[in-house]
């Protein structure tokens, strides 16, 4: 009869790596993702805990496993646990133990490791080789046979290097070769720090990790239930996982074939990797999902998991393949829309350097809508939707107001009818998409009483902003709305074959009107350099970190300096090419210019606006 109470206890590292435990890194685990930082912090507290007093235990924390049985062979019991919390450092110290056993000269300790790293295949005892870890899901476990499993594979440094900056490998592969590494070079500097004495220093820390260091564990009963249920529970508890892990884990135990698990398993890992910028985490980009589905914000959706649960009750969503495919297909979306594959022969980069500007400096909420766009729509008139959605939420947010969710449910909605009218046929693709871009949804004076109570935009304060604000003042995450206008200024200026480029940590904003003017060669009235220094019109992006000693240069010795560095500003190299001197009548007209030029392309609202504006500067060149 199978016990099913859980057990608790605690087990030193020998008795977690001892003859009779396997342990598996189930379906549902995130990649190994430990870097130096974590590492060295577990070596190190190790270390000086021995150093400090050996007879004293160190405590590694808390495990959870859910025990499971293979019965695939009927000869042959094959008890494993299934790791739900403590993956991280359990793979840590398997890499730790594989790095111990190369480094050692000690023949007994290299084969006392090696037995803790896999069972010997014995074919008297009917005891078949198998590893103490294995993984269901990835390719880890092929790195591991070569470089961990096999005696020597640790120090095949060069070929693991490799491995650990290769693109074409997983994030649990490319972590574990860096861990290698990393451990390799800490065991480096404690042998040149016990010169004389490496192996003995290595033997006591292997005694010492052996007999001291425990940890904590609670095991489930093999009950997959259970399993699924603890993982979940971990999440309100404190431990690091994060809501997407819950909900891989909720959905992949719906898939009943193996096959079909690890196939989505692995999927599911593939788009944690995809995800980024704009978006902070995977979660946030799940967050969009809710958006577009439920389109409305409550109680039932005030968490992420509390939203998913309402729609999987609600039969918005159905747990299993089904929300795989449906996170899947946005995920495509969200591909096409970072990856500068949008584009025409009339808009070449347009898409792409829009797409840039606000993933920089702006946030995610503008993916949204375009994800839904082109999941109804396709590609057709996505440019137009694009500039459309990038000015409504960036004037929102320069005027620094708060971005209205609603207004992003209403346009969802709008895409949502004008899509069903698609399907059934009363309308083509292009009569919806130009009824779309038509909407007032889009338009800044907006006003829908009904289902919001945002005020309108008056376009007049926006432009009242532009001309007014003292941009340069700006820090912190403030200094975002400098840098969003200044880059909106280069896509302008700049040709629609140009790719723009813009790094926080290697450029800067430069004031052509030094801050501070006292003691320089600058000869500017007090009171108008207190009214125009921080003005538009004397701001530029370097593409260069600030540089405190150029900041007081006249223009003409700035000029000078910074070539080099505005050759992809089209906006900074036009002032500089353009002006031979750097005064209040040239800040006063600049700064006309800006306005002006950002006045009417918001103000136009369209690609036939942007595309005017190109020609017209084209022209006049």
């Amino acid at each position: 009869m199978e016990d099913n109470t859980l057990r608790t206890g605690k087990k030193y590292i020998k008795d977690i790596f001892s003859p009779e435990q396997f342990f598996n890194i189930p379906e549902y685990q995130r990649p190994y993702v430990w870097g130096e930082d974590q590492i060295i912090a577990l070596l190190e507290d190790i270390s000086k805990a021995m150093e400090n007093d050996r007879n004293k235990e160190y405590f590694l924390g808390c495990m959870i496993w859910n025990t499971r049985q293979d019965k695939t062979n009927p000869d042959i019991e094959y008890v494993y646990q299934d790791i739900l919390d403590g993956q991280q450092r359990f793979i840590t110290l398997f890499l730790l133990h594989g790095v111990i056993r190369d480094i050692s000269t000690q023949e007994r300790l290299k084969e006392n490791v090696q037995k803790r790293l896999v069972q010997e295949k014995d074919d008297y005892n009917n005891i078949p080789a198998r590893n103490r870890i294995e993984f269901q899901i990835r390719d880890d476990e092929k790195f591991l046979d070569k470089y961990l499993i096999k005696e020597g594979g640790t120090l095949l440094k060069s070929e693991i290097e490799a491995i650990s900056n290769s693109t074409k490998e997983s994030t649990s592969v490319r972590n574990m070769a860096s861990g290698i590494l990393i451990i390799n070079r800490w065991w480096a500097s404690k042998f040149v720090e016990n010169k004389g004495f490496e192996e003995h220093y290595l033997s006591d820390f292997y005694k010492y990790l052996s007999n001291k260091v425990l940890a904590l564990y609670l095991a489930t009963p093999n009950n997959l239930d259970d399993a699924y249920n603890l993982f979940t529970v971990l999440n309100s508890r404190g431990l690091q996982l994060q809501v997407s892990d819950i909900l891989r884990a909720q959905n992949l135990r719906e898939i009943n074939d193996p096959k079909l698990r690890t196939l989505y398993a692995n999927k599911w890992s593939d788009f944690e990797n995809i995800v980024s910028a704009p978006y902070t985490s995977f979660d946030d980009f799940l967050w969009s999902l809710v958006y577009i589905k439920m389109k409305y914000r409550s109680d039932e959706n005030k968490t992420l998991i509390r939203a998913f649960e309402h729609m999987f009750k609600r039969n918005m969503l159905e747990k299993g393949k089904n929300t795989l495919d449906f996170v899947e297909k946005y995920i495509n979306h969200y591909i096409s829309i970072t990856n500068g594959s949008i584009r025409t022969k009339a808009t070449l980069n347009l898409f792409c350097n829009l797409n840039f500007i606000l993933s920089s400096v702006f946030g995610s909420q503008y993916i949204t809508p375009l994800m839904h766009y082109k999941e109804c729509f396709g590609e057709v008139g996505i440019m137009d939707f694009m500039i459309k959605i990038d000015n409504l939420f960036s004037i929102s947010w320069l005027l620094g107001r708060r971005q209205s969710l609603t207004r992003t449910f209403i346009i969802l909605r709008r895409i949502d009818n004008l899509h069903e009218l698609v399907q059934k046929k009363e309308i083509t693709i292009e009569e919806a998409t130009t009824s779309l871009l038509n909407d007032t949804c889009l338009k800044y004076d907006f006003f829908d009483d009904v289902f919001s109570s945002e005020k309108p935009i008056n376009f007049s304060d926006f432009v009242s902003l532009l001309e007014n604000e003292k941009w340069g003042t700006y820090s912190g995450t403030r200094v975002n709305k400098t840098r969003y206008l200044l880059l909106k200024m280069d896509m302008l200026m700049s040709s629609i074959t140009t790719i723009l480029q813009y790094n926080k940590n290697s450029s800067s904003i430069e004031h052509l009107m030094p801050q501070k003017i006292e003691d320089t060669k600058w000869n500017i009235d007090l009171n108008e350099h207190k009214e125009w220094v921080h003005k538009l019109g004397n701001l530029v992006l370097i593409d260069r970190n600030k540089n405190s000693s150029l900041s007081n240069k006249l223009f003409n010795e700035k000029k000078v300096k910074y070539q080099g560095a505005i050759e992809t500003r089209a906006n900074t190299n036009y002032i500089f090419m353009t002006n031979y001197e750097w005064d209040i009548d040239t800040i006063k007209a600049n700064h006309k210019r800006t306005v002006e030029l950002l006045k009417q392309y918001y103000e136009g609202n369209s690609l036939e606006t942007l595309l005017q504006i190109k020609k017209e500067l084209s022209t006049h060149s």
